[in-house]
């Protein structure tokens, strides 16, 4: 069966992906997937086995051959995902880039909420970045807080590989600002008919853990080699699974708003990017002056 992905939404974690791939999934056209995120051009193993595996494993039964829209955020920190991404679809792929130092708040807190991090505050999480290895192919939970910042080797990549007509980068501001004429552009780049979507509904609101320890034993139980993991993979299917484990998660979740960050940390993190932004800003073609405040 012929890849039938027309939008690939390729990152930053924390920066707007998921709003956007909501905005885009709204099209009627348009099938996305059950799990959060598709990170099968980044699995060798899953990609080999072609792309009716990625449908039974990611998208709803009856998808067939639909057009479909997905998301994997660490994609494009990935040469290996986007050189896949270009070869194996004709997608539009699309970036969205975050200020690189509220990007990087906001990934510890997420990282404490899913239970990857147990440092007790962001500096102790900092400071620890440095000595935690990245794994091949990258992964959010690797808690590369500045690493995952550094935008531009990512962006260079995806230049270097996407024609310009498959590829759009765009900044959260932007997104929040210009949502409609983002999608409309993305629909009518990807052949489909004109939509506008409901991008009035909030997505990815802050959250904090109920209890940091519940969530930490449930991410253990659902690590490769953990008996329960294998023995429900063995007869339940991925989407139901991870269906299920959404649920769980919610239910340890309660909605609040993050404690402001402090303005040393920030003010730090601001003279550590301003070497990478500027390089971004070259390869971009314009400034990022919001980001320096």
């Amino acid at each position: 069966m012929p890849f039938q992905l027309r939008l690939m939404v390729v990152g930053a974690p924390k920066s707007g992906s998921t709003a956007l791939l909501h905005h885009l999934a709204d099209h009627p056209d348009l099938r996305s997937h059950v799990h959060r995120e598709m990170p099968f051009f980044g699995r060798a193993e899953e990609f080999g086995r072609g792309w009716g595996f990625a449908l039974e494993k990611y998208f709803p039964p009856g998808t067939g051959d639909a057009p479909l829209v997905a998301k994997h955020t660490m994609a494009m920190y990935d040469p290996a995902s986007v050189r896949r991404i270009a070869d194996s679809t004709s997608a539009v792929v699309v970036a969205v880039l975050r200020d690189p130092v509220r990007r990087a708040y906001s990934h510890f807190h997420y990282a404490r909420l899913r239970g990857w991090e147990d440092a007790a505050t962001f500096e102790e999480g900092l400071e620890r970045e440095a000595g935690r290895p990245v794994s091949s192919p990258p992964l959010a939970r690797d808690l590369q807080y500045v690493g995952n910042g550094v935008y531009a080797p990512a962006v260079r990549d995806l230049l270097e590989v996407l024609p310009p007509e498959r590829l759009r980068i765009h900044t959260s501001q932007e997104l929040r600002s210009e949502p409609l004429r983002i999608c409309a552009e993305l629909f009518e780049l990807a052949g489909l008919p004109p939509h506008e979507p409901d991008t009035g509904r909030s997505h990815n609101e802050a959250r904090v853990p109920r209890s940091a320890g519940f969530a930490r034993a449930f991410l253990a139980v659902q690590q490769p080699g953990n008996p329960l993991r294998a023995l429900a993979s063995r007869y339940v299917p991925s989407r139901v699974l991870y269906r299920a484990r959404h649920l769980v998660n919610r239910v340890n979740e309660t909605r609040a708003p993050l404690a402001p960050l402090s303005e040393e940390t920030a003010r730090a993190l601001r003279r550590r990017f301003a070497g990478p932004n500027a390089e971004l800003a070259d390869l971009l073609g314009r400034p990022l002056v919001e980001w320096e405040r």
